[in-house]
């Protein structure tokens, strides 16, 4: 295994939803004014000793020593600190915060829905596959019109998309994941966006729309494909193997979920 693919991985795992928001990061004056107020150097980015005050406060109150306070905090520093070059940018301070606010909140919803159910929850009713089930071949025909099959491309990992124009986590979608099929190589992982159901009419101009995206297109329009996977709805996202079977599958999400995806990425290219 290539050994940068994997630091690759693990620098897109440390920076979470850097991948998917660093082309388009839009921010708000309140995380301006955070971040202005933490750099005391006004050089636009933290050291380690500025960055403290993300944690002096709390710390202090909780009656943690300055010792634990400054162990903790050098390593919550290295965590912001996806470039490692031992300062915080904007972006970096923004990115990390968001996605550890995200994951707060996940792991809260996962909480309240963990003592709210009554028997184990299969995320996967709506769909025919379970992981480890050989992957159907056919993922339809590419811009080119050439046919693009799960057997021809073993040895790769497939990422393959079920996407309509009007969902806003599929569109968003397409883009994290031709960001991670860009910085991991298409050597090694291949990404199949099917467009779900769509009339002939409007995929031809979403092709054209999407036509300077790294991605393979396809076209479900009968349904054929969608129903060999158990799909009834968009977006729904499968990755499969080297071998050529499941290895994770999500249809009920509002944000691709990006570090989960890196997860099982990373543990099948290491495999």
């Amino acid at each position: 295994m290539n050994k940068f693919v994997v630091l690759t991985l693990t620098s897109i795992l440390l920076a979470g939803s850097h991948i998917a928001e660093a082309e388009d990061l839009v921010i708000v004056d309140w995380e301006q004014t955070r971040f202005n107020e933490l750099d005391t150097n006004k050089n636009g980015a933290l050291d380690n000793i500025e960055f403290r005050g993300t944690t002096r406060d709390w710390m202090t109150k909780a009656g943690l020593s300055e010792e634990k306070q400054i162990k903790q905090t050098n390593n919550k520093f290295k965590n912001y600190d996806a470039n490692k070059d031992n300062n915080v940018t904007l972006e970096e301070f923004v990115i990390t915060q968001r996605m550890n606010n995200a994951r707060v909140k996940e792991n809260k919803a996962s909480a309240n829905n963990k003592q709210a159910a009554k028997k184990p929850a299969n995320n996967h009713a709506d769909s025919l596959l379970q992981i480890g089930d050989i992957a159907p071949y056919y993922l339809g025909t590419d811009k080119d019109g050439n046919k693009v099959n799960v057997d021809e491309l073993k040895g790769k990992i497939v990422v393959v998309s079920f996407w309509v124009s009007w969902c806003k986590p599929c569109k968003t979608g397409l883009g994290i994941l031709e960001n991670l099929q860009n910085k991991i190589g298409r050597d090694f992982l291949q990404v199949v966006a099917i467009n779900y159901k769509e009339s002939h009419r409007s995929y031809n101009k979403l092709k054209k729309q999407l036509s300077a995206m790294n991605l393979t297109l396809t076209h479900d329009k009968r349904g054929t494909i969608s129903k060999k996977y158990g799909v009834e709805k968009a977006p729904h996202l499968f990755i499969i193997g080297k071998d050529g079977r499941i290895i994770f599958m999500e249809s009920k999400y509002n944000n691709t979920p990006v570090n989960a995806i890196v997860e099982v990425l990373k543990k099948e290219l290491t495999s």
